[in-house]
């Protein structure tokens, strides 16, 4: 069974994030988020599942970037490649269109124009739901293995 907005909840609740779940119908894609809220594309983050060699690495960048994973594979000496749907769910236990930026355990990689907003939505858990977020929280959770900016 996949991790839902329900154990993203509980794990923002138990490590004392300052955060929330909103819901929101269906936000799958950085459109569809922004549409719902009604906020611009860059106050939307995606966590982007890499797959370098055999191991995930989650790449967290605003919803109006793209992750260079030339940048990203010279950083970790290793090449990557964004992971397919199945691996998503795999590797990170959330479904593609769900995955958090916070409560991972595998390496992280954070596009430093996410700071450039006091507080983001990303994903929530599932489609259905979105994670409010204060930028410096998701570096404080997730101690990024690199801080990149174009």
């Amino acid at each position: 069974m996949p991790l839902s907005s329900d154990w993203l909840r509980e794990y923002v609740m138990s490590m004392g994030i300052d955060a929330e779940i909103v819901e929101v119908g269906k936000a799958s894609t950085v459109k569809e988020a922004a549409e719902a809220l009604g906020c611009s594309r860059r106050q939307i983050v995606k966590s982007i599942v890499l797959v370098a060699g055999d191991e995930p690495v989650v790449a967290i960048v605003d919803g109006a970037s793209s992750v260079d994973l030339e940048r990203v594979s010279s950083i970790l000496g290793i090449p990557v490649r964004i992971a397919g749907k199945d691996e998503v769910l795999r590797l990170t236990g959330f479904r593609a269109g769900g995955v958090p930026p916070i409560g991972h355990t595998c390496k992280i990689i954070l596009d430093e124009r996410v700071l450039e907003m006091e507080r983001v939505y990303g994903g929530g858990g599932d489609e259905g739901h979105l994670l409010h977020i204060r930028s410096r929280d998701i570096v404080r959770e997730c101690t990024a293995v690199a801080r990149i900016r174009k």
